[in-house]
């Protein structure tokens, strides 16, 4: 499949394996635009060969110029699968969906060089939508779009409707409180109280916090208990062995917040790291009945400290859990999504 632009000269292929694009040329690509860990080439290898939605087929849709550069691409997903922002009758249905990223992203991007144009963004969705045909997909379009970046404005500007989803939440640092202390002096006092009471009973049980390269304490009680948490929103969300084999490749952009406790682990976050974000991305927590604390708010805690100790300019914590979140001074990152049906 081949879309040729006359004023701009380049062309789109597809094609269902990243690798004859190779590591190099495709993490430029990612780089010149900033993108998240969510389009590095060893993420993006690990969900084509072990797609944490399953079944799962990948495809990419890649733009060259004449001299064969690679100046833009669009990794999407033809899942069966259910539409999770689906309401009413038929919601819980499963269908074939062709979409971009996986939902287990909330940063959706056109990866390009240079400017983002309606031109180009067009061409990609009409190449989308033929896709999308040729697999007859009953869903297809790109979900959990970011609505103040480029992408989402040219969307719009072509015509194709955006609609509003759950936002993602995130912390600015750079140009932020310094410090955690810094933050959390900024927030509600009776919250501030609650978890700095909860991080100081933790250290007093003696629970054991480390952030160490994921591979290195990778576990079947990591894995479980990020499934099971899963498991009481969206089912099978997390497969462990297919988890465990994305982390293993991501290697030191990869870390795993863990809360030990007496031999249990009580609480987990699975942590993703780019040039510019650090990724509170999956986890979980048990809540034992005899604690007089809580492992959520001390993960929470700890995550804060994380992101302050990254070196990133910007903390990720993602979507869903929002009083919560919005109660800690999380800010609010509109998501929306453009899917057309059949």
């Amino acid at each position: 499949m081949t879309v040729t632009g006359a004023g701009e000269q380049v062309r789109i292929t597809v094609t269902d394996s990243l690798a004859p694009v190779g590591r190099e040329a495709w993490n430029e690509l990612v780089a010149a635009c900033d993108a998240s860990v969510f389009y590095g080439y060893d993420f993006l290898r690990s969900v084509e060969s072990d797609p944490l939605t399953y079944p799962s087929t990948a495809y990419y849709l890649l733009a060259r110029t004449g001299t064969g550069e690679l100046v833009a691409a669009l990794p999407v997903y033809l899942q069966r699968t259910r539409d999770p922002f689906a309401t009413g009758p038929g919601a819980d249905d499963v269908l074939d969906a062709l979409v971009g990223h996986v939902w287990h992203c909330y940063d959706t991007r056109l990866l390009y060089r240079g400017e983002l144009t309606a031109w180009l963004v067009e061409q990609f969705w009409q190449a989308l939508g033929d896709l999308a045909a040729a697999h007859r997909a009953q869903m297809w379009g790109l979900v959990n779009v970011p609505l103040r970046e480029p992408l989402a404005q040219q969307l719009k500007a072509i015509g194709v409707p955006v609609e509003r989803t759950a936002p993602r939440y995130r912390l600015p640092i750079v140009g932020g409180p310094a410090t955690l202390d810094e933050h959390l002096a900024g927030i509600g006092r009776a919250s501030r109280r609650s978890l700095r009471q909860y991080a100081r009973r933790a250290e007093r049980a003696e629970a054991r916090v480390t952030l160490r390269t994921g591979r290195d304490v990778l576990d079947e009680d990591v894995l479980d208990l990020c499934l099971g948490t899963a498991n009481k929103h969206a089912p099978g969300y997390y497969p462990p062995d297919r988890l465990g084999a994305l982390i293993e490749r991501l290697g030191d952009a990869c870390r795993i917040l863990r809360i030990d406790l007496g031999g249990t682990l009580l609480a987990t976050s699975i942590c993703l790291y780019d040039d510019t974000r650090m990724h509170a991305w999956a986890g979980g927590c048990l809540y034992p009945p005899e604690l007089n604390w809580s492992p959520q708010y001390a993960l929470f805690e700890a995550e804060l400290r994380a992101g302050f100790g990254s070196g990133r300019p910007v903390l990720e914590c993602g979507r869903r859990n929002d009083e919560f979140k919005l109660r800690y001074g999380l800010q609010a990152y509109p998501l929306g999504r453009a899917v057309q049906r059949g």
